[in-house]
């Protein structure tokens, strides 16, 4: 076992003493940005019961750090919690479930916090995965590994990184990696290995009706249930309490992070048309960046990350004359795996943000379709923090197979398209947020016209996406519906974007 659950150092709701304040308690987060419903009353009595029956505690927000449990990635959606539940066992899980049903009472499942769009959040009850985190490699030498359903990504990562071994991962280690899991999760070597969700072996869940299911797998009992875990979203069919996932050996990559500042047009089609042929090996981000307004440099920047696992090419050759545009230029080669991911990675602080997504094929992208992104881009009002729009190269071993094989649809493109509005909102006003934000929709809508992209991405998802069903999950909605319909019928794990029973 690589990462057992430690004692928390906080305090926890233990006792009939605490509960005196309990019976009304509500929250107002500060800066809501988008509304959310007061919760109904929660007896004393009720949240008294559930301290009792979950051993990892509940919290209430008088704790010194209760601000830290609740605090999501995204600002956007403060809504505090009325308690939180810290799940230590399946058993505390199953307790949590039961308690929710009970009481009627209104509840969001969490682990890492960076659900773009809040639905992590809650005003009812939190349940709190994190304490249950243990990452454990199975015998037997062939590689699987077992995660616990409160593991933040990085926990994975040490796992991993003494084992020698490694998985289609992202990049932030805050995430949670039942989020990432559950609706696909990308990565560097997903052209190699796969979506994160392609990689699932076996996962434990715990359904509406209390009853756990362990280790359910493509075949046999529960095989509906584990093909709708793999890709259709967490918060939909239960709370996962543990992924049994393929690893693979690690060995050296090459690590590369390029910039050009000239010609950011003709070089942003020459790197989408090009790197589409690209073996799949080779795993990269496009970034188009938009500096902070009142930077004094409003020129937009493209850059390149990524790593280029051993094969028969190289950086320079992949890349091919481009290059020789290029502002900056880093290139290393043969470096360690996990010290080249310490490379690639990034720390995301919470922060306001907004962020849309859609697949494209390199094929319908057009000298022109680029030069009418370029324009829009630059016209972008800005904030006081620098904004993109992104590509991350998808292809490879992901388009080999079906569009039905799992409920992860989104087969047969070459990029992952995202635009980001990001910004404070102590110091960017209401009027320039609202304005960014119209930009954005009408950036998202021009891109997408012009390149035929179609979709979005289920990780980000978009809570002003209109027709969100359609284009997180295409033709495998039906089906989604049924599995639904089958562990979840009255709706109980129930959410704005949520699948929905038949």
């Amino acid at each position: 076992m690589f990462s057992a659950v430690q004692p928390s150092r906080r305090t926890f709701l233990v006792g009939a003493g605490r509960f005196a304040a309990a019976s009304a308690l509500t929250s107002v987060a500060p800066f809501p940005a988008i509304a959310e419903p007061r919760p109904h009353r929660i007896a004393a009595s009720a949240l008294k019961d559930l301290a009792g029956a979950v051993q990892g505690g509940v919290v209430l927000p008088d704790d010194p750090f209760f601000g830290d449990y609740a605090r999501p990635n995204n600002l956007r959606f403060q809504t505090l919690p009325t308690a939180i539940a810290r799940c230590a066992s399946e058993a505390d899980v199953q307790a949590c479930v039961a308690w929710v049903r009970k009481h009627g009472a209104r509840f969001a499942v969490r682990s890492g916090g960076h659900n773009y769009a809040g639905f992590s959040t809650t005003p009812g009850l939190l349940i709190d995965m994190t304490p249950l985190s243990a990452i454990t490699a199975l015998p037997g030498g062939d590689g699987l590994v077992k995660v616990e359903g409160g593991a933040l990504n990085g926990m994975v990562y040490q796992a991993l990184e003494r084992l020698n071994r490694t998985v289609t991962h992202g990049r932030c280690t805050t995430v949670g990696a039942a989020g990432f899991l559950l609706g696909g999760g990308i990565g560097f070597n997903m052209r190699m290995f796969g979506m994160g969700s392609d990689l699932l072996q076996a996962t434990s869940i715990v359904t509406a009706d209390g009853a756990l299911h362990a280790d359910i797998q493509d075949s046999g009992e529960g095989s509906d249930l584990f093909w709708a875990c793999r890709g259709g979203a967490g918060g939909n069919f239960g709370i996962n309490t543990s992924f049994t996932l393929r690893t693979f050996p690690v060995e050296t990559v090459t690590f590369f992070d390029i910039t050009w500042i000239t010609d950011v047009g003709e070089v942003l089609y020459t790197l989408l048309t090009r790197l589409a042929d690209a073996p799949p090996e080779f795993g990269s981000k496009i970034n188009v960046t938009k500096p902070a307004r009142g930077s004094g440099d409003p020129r937009l920047t493209v850059s390149i990350l990524g790593q280029l696992h051993k094969c028969g090419t190289t950086v320079e050759a992949i890349l091919g004359p481009v290059l020789e545009k290029a502002s900056k230029t880093r290139i290393d080669r043969d470096i360690a795996y996990w010290p080249a991911q310490d490379l690639l990675s990034e720390f995301t602080y919470p922060y306001f943000y907004q962020e849309k997504s859609s697949y494209m094929r390199a094929v319908d992208i057009t000298p022109e379709a680029v030069a009418a992104m370029i324009r829009l881009a630059e016209r972008m009002p800005g904030t006081s923090m620098a904004n993109a729009f992104k590509f991350f190269q998808v292809g490879g071993t992901i388009n080999a197979m079906a569009a039905d094989a799992t409920a992860y649809v989104h087969r047969g493109y070459d990029w992952l398209f995202s635009s980001e509005v990001n910004w404070w909102n102590r110091k960017d006003p209401k009027s320039l947020v609202d304005e960014n934000l119209a930009w954005q929709e009408r950036f998202y809508a021009t891109a997408n016209a012009t390149t035929r992209a179609v979709g979005a991405f289920q990780n980000f998802p978009d809570p002003s996406l209109k027709d969100w069903s359609s284009a997180y999950y295409g033709g495998n909605y039906a089906r989604l519906r049924r599995v639904k319909s089958a562990y979840d019928k009255a709706d109980l794990f129930t959410y704005r974007q949520g699948i929905k029973p038949l």
